[in-house]
């Protein structure tokens, strides 16, 4: 899905202030503003960053396909392979200590979480070590979802409010926030929702979730 599609079902949604969290009931869009920003962080780390090494572009060079498939949104085939050319899970499997590996773990989690294995995405993604500023963040982001599938929504919203700080930028922060106020009413926790909602309208304005937010915090 890209961000275009992302943001136009943020906008659509009318209905968050009737505590269904938006994770909960878009199973498999929550993850879009993430293929948008982690196909292309995670590429270019790949490519331009870890090529000092020959394991290092072994490891470039084995998941490039599984690249190609994830951003075309073939979640399964980028995860176990086409029968030619690795997955993900391959590329971790023979090039453990690579950093090519270790943002294969970050493919393999979002994957995962699309083909709604979210048990298997959680391990995958808290595999993931490192502290890229983009990358970092939505990985953080993604498993906090991943909880929210889960029904853990105090750990995803403690690891999705951590994804807003970490990131702090309009692209993600308001994102995050949004998805916590919506695990918040999920918990009918009204008054922290709104709390959030303010936020993404007085400090992210021109962000497509601010879009329609006085009625979310009027409805409270």
């Amino acid at each position: 899905m890209s961000k275009k599609q992302t943001e136009s079902t943020i906008l659509a949604d009318e209905v968050l202030g009737k505590s269904e969290a938006f994770v909960i009931k878009y199973k498999n869009a929550f993850l879009g503003t993430i293929l948008a920003i982690v196909a292309i962080v995670v590429g270019y780390l790949a490519y331009s960053h870890y090529i000092a090494e020959p394991k290092e572009v072994a490891a470039n060079n084995a998941i490039f396909k599984a690249e190609q498939y994830f951003i075309n949104g073939d979640f399964e085939t980028a995860l176990n392979g086409d029968g030619i050319n690795a997955g993900f899970l391959q590329v971790i499997e023979e090039n453990g200590g690579t950093d090519a590996a270790n943002l294969a773990y970050a493919y393999a989690g979002i994957c995962q979480a699309q083909l709604g294995n979210f048990d298997e995405a959680i391990e995958s993604l808290e595999e993931y070590d490192g502290d890229d500023k983009i990358v970092a963040p939505m990985v953080k982001y993604a498993l906090g979802n991943c909880y929210a599938q889960k029904e853990n929504l105090d750990k995803a919203i403690k690891l999705v409010l951590e994804a807003a700080e970490d990131a702090e930028n309009i692209t993600v922060t308001p994102k995050c926030l949004f998805d916590a106020a919506a695990m918040y009413e999920k918990q009918g926790k009204n008054d922290k929702a709104i709390e959030l909602y303010n936020r993404i309208k007085t400090e992210y304005p021109q962000s497509p979730e601010a879009s329609g937010i006085d009625r979310l915090i009027n409805a409270k």
